[in-house]
């Protein structure tokens, strides 16, 4: 773009006409890749394919995209990055990746091992000791049951994913969280958003969605 403008201006053009000469230039050749609307929506994921785009969904797919051949020349030209560095940036992100996943995929079976799922079993127990025979705690410690063993269901799958690194190289690892442990964790969260909605207030141990969002 500067040598553009520097090209404009040895023909004599004032600096504003030859700026704005280059602008709509540059504009009417990268245009397709201005969507005004909202990125995360499926209507550009629609728009993107039929413009020919990428659209990398997630930190993966875009780390891949890191050692294109493209983008190795590009770095390399400009003296910005080696080839060898390059490569291994790549490597820092997919550590960096798996690890943070890794952590949260943890983090998240402990929650619910430890906290969740207990609160949950000691309102099954509460609700058994109820004498009188009602329909309405009938319904509820169905309601409960179906939900807390979703969760528990949701939550072996997403041990079995965290006790399986994905491989020796880093990479691997990676590939692993995003395909295997983010959707376990996904499988988990639904289980347990249905599960707030239906527990006794007393017996959810962590801030509700409600407490979060209303209460000061």
């Amino acid at each position: 773009m500067v040598g553009a403008l520097e090209a404009k201006l040895r023909k004599k053009a004032s600096f504003e006409q030859a700026v704005l000469e280059v602008v709509r230039e540059t504009y009417n050749q990268h245009k397709r890749i201005v969507f005004n609307g909202d990125g995360y929506s499926a209507a550009w994921h629609k728009e993107a394919a039929k413009r020919g785009l990428l659209n990398l969904r997630t930190a993966v797919d875009a780390i891949e995209r890191f050692t294109d051949e493209k983008n190795i020349q590009l770095f390399s030209r400009l003296g910005v990055l080696s080839e060898r560095e390059i490569h291994a940036r790549q490597e820092i992100m997919y550590d960096i990746y798996f690890k943070q996943v890794n952590i949260e995929g943890e983090t998240t079976e402990w929650i619910v091992q430890t906290q969740i799922l207990p609160g949950a079993l000691s309102y099954l127990a509460e609700l058994s000791e109820i004498e009188v025979k009602s329909k309405a705690v009938q319904r509820t410690i169905q309601q409960v049951v179906e939900a807390t063993d979703a969760l528990s269901d949701a939550l072996e799958k997403l041990k079995v994913q965290n006790a399986e690194l994905g491989g020796d190289e880093v990479h691997e690892k990676a590939h692993h969280m995003r395909d295997n442990v983010l959707p376990a964790m996904a499988e988990v969260r639904k289980a347990a958003d249905a599960l707030e909605r239906i527990l006794a207030d007393k017996y959810w141990p962590l801030p509700s969605y409600r407490e979060m969002l209303f209460v000061k």
